[in-house]
């Protein structure tokens, strides 16, 4: 879960968000839309604990995965695999097992039985955190975002952007966190990959903040919409899924406008009536 409270966001000097206060809760799958430049990318690292808020407060329980439009976190010389694993700690646990492993070979029989006796150790902690059942787990989402097992194998270092970009994502869809951020989750992914995270993201039980521009993916899965309003500098908040949410802003839009209008009538009735008495005061003292 994840709580914001007068919440204030700038880009250098210029406002982007002013005291936005909301609540993202287990089962929320928000889309988080706006105008480029209205401030998404910088909520998003803020909520996630990688940007620092102008003014306000964020509070945060469980575990958070976030997913940025260009990671560049992480040991480059870790395999791709071990990547998605780490998100379990499970990376560490098969090097502990393979390190065990080659010890049991040992000349000295007191050196491998003290390895055999790791080993069973380590299995022990495997089975705890989901044992070979999670390494299958991690490999079908794997495979259904378009990583084959031969890049699965390679460093981090040899990938390209848009593979890297996909072992992050499967990374955290692996780590079972409470809420999850995704910026852009569908870019460098092939129609059946999107179509497989879709599926995914509506079965989710967790907390979803997700930026896109695929439309087809925030009609399918999201419940609520969170839309940053770059002119006013605000953060409005539907309740609604999207089809909702796109017929509510219109109207929403089609009454500010009104009041716009209006506001704009008054004001020029306001300066008119105050013409007036400056020109009958003027009048006044030229009589005098």
């Amino acid at each position: 879960m994840i709580t914001a409270r007068d919440l204030e966001l700038r880009a250098g000097a210029r406002l982007l968000v002013a005291e936005a206060s909301f609540q993202i809760a287990p089962g929320d799958r928000i889309g988080l839309v706006g105008r480029n430049g209205a401030g998404k990318t910088t909520l998003a690292k803020v909520l996630a604990g990688e940007g620092q808020a102008a003014a306000g407060t964020v509070r945060r329980s469980g575990q958070v995965g976030y997913l940025p439009q260009d990671p560049r976190t992480g040991n480059l010389d870790m395999l791709a695999i071990d990547r998605v694993l780490s998100a379990r700690g499970l990376d560490e646990l098969r090097a502990e097992l393979r390190a065990a492993e080659a010890a049991m070979a040992a000349p000295d029989s007191a050196a491998a039985a003290a390895a055999i006796r790791t080993y069973g150790r380590l299995e022990e902690r495997l089975a705890v955190l989901g044992g070979y059942a999670a390494e299958s787990q991690a490999a079908s989402i794997t495979a259904s975002l378009g990583l084959p097992d031969r890049v699965l194998q390679q460093p981090l270092h040899t990938l390209s952007g848009g593979q890297r970009r996909r072992v992050e994502l499967a990374r955290i869809l692996f780590s079972d966190s409470e809420t999850m951020l995704l910026d852009e989750p569908t870019n460098h992914l092939d129609a059946d990959s999107v179509a497989w995270l879709r599926d995914h993201l509506k079965s989710y039980r967790g907390a979803l903040v997700v930026i896109s521009h695929d439309v087809a993916l925030l009609a399918d899965v999201v419940n609520k919409v969170f839309y940053l309003d770059a002119q006013r500098s605000c953060l409005d908040a539907y309740n609604l899924g999207w089809k909702a949410y796109l017929q509510q802003r219109e109207t929403d839009e089609r009454r500010r406008r009104r009041e716009r209008v209006n506001a704009g009538r008054q004001a020029g009735a306001l300066m008119a009536q105050a013409d007036k008495m400056r020109a009958k005061a003027t009048k006044a003292r030229a009589a005098q």
